[in-house]
């Protein structure tokens, strides 16, 4: 695996991200954003789902009031990361509860998404690893995926896991076949990444203070996922 930014992706100008929950895009891929922000490249960001199902016993902050600062929270991160100008879409589909694949709620959302793709062309599109262990993840990988034949170009696609180390199956994890890693050095950017990581209160700190049962990432989680290295997988096309 080598350490460094693949040259196509570190000349990439137009870059989609694709964010399962607001948090996903700096947890997974934020160093990535910070190096390319500083390159120069524009983005457009994807937010799946509207991030509500974290704290489902919280009287104080019901659904409408968490969605909301997830939100500010997304916004902020982004301005940490340095793309806090890039256009960004909140799809607003229920975290933990997306809509069947086909379904008439997910044909829209596709839909949206490709609007997105066919206007804006990026050249590199990043993505939620395709089975990390969370059905939102899942979910959304299938949505881009579906989205981005609407592109007239085919952009080089990177995957990014989040609780694949922690939670995934011997058949969760990349074949040869399907996929290449790239590991990214993130020194230069690790500070910022891990304030962007900051900028998410609701996840990552007792703001929500009544609701036991609710989440929040653990520190363990944080170190993993705010090292120096960032990881994804090149998705191989049929034609590699």
């Amino acid at each position: 695996m080598k350490s460094q930014i693949l040259p196509r992706v570190a000349q990439s100008r137009r870059v989609l991200i694709v964010a399962p929950h607001p948090d996903d895009e700096t947890l997974g891929c934020g160093g990535l954003v910070a190096t390319l922000s500083r390159l120069g490249a524009a983005f457009r960001f994807i937010f799946v789902t509207d991030g509500g199902a974290s704290h489902p016993g919280s009287r104080l902050w019901p659904r409408w009031r968490l969605t909301a600062q997830r939100r500010r929270e997304a916004h902020e991160a982004l301005r940490r990361l340095g793309a806090g100008r890039a256009p960004r879409v909140f799809l607003g589909l229920p975290d933990a509860a997306m809509p069947a694949e086909r379904s008439p709620r997910w044909k829209e959302a596709v839909a949206q998404l490709g609007v997105v793709v066919r206007e804006f062309q990026p050249d590199l599109a990043v993505l939620p690893w395709r089975r990390d262990p969370h059905c939102d993840h899942r979910d959304s990988w299938k949505m881009a995926q579906a989205a981005l034949r609407w592109s007239p170009a085919r952009p080089i696609i990177l995957e990014y896991a989040i609780w694949l180390d922690e939670l995934g199956a011997p058949e969760d994890y990349p074949q040869d076949c399907e996929a290449e890693p790239m590991a990214l050095d993130i020194t230069p950017v690790v500070a910022a990444k891990r304030a962007a990581v900051a900028a998410h209160m609701t996840q990552t700190t007792v703001l929500i203070d009544d609701d036991p049962d609710g989440f929040r990432l653990n520190s363990a989680t944080i170190t993993r996922l705010t090292s120096r290295t960032e990881t994804f997988w090149r998705a191989r096309h049929a034609s590699d």
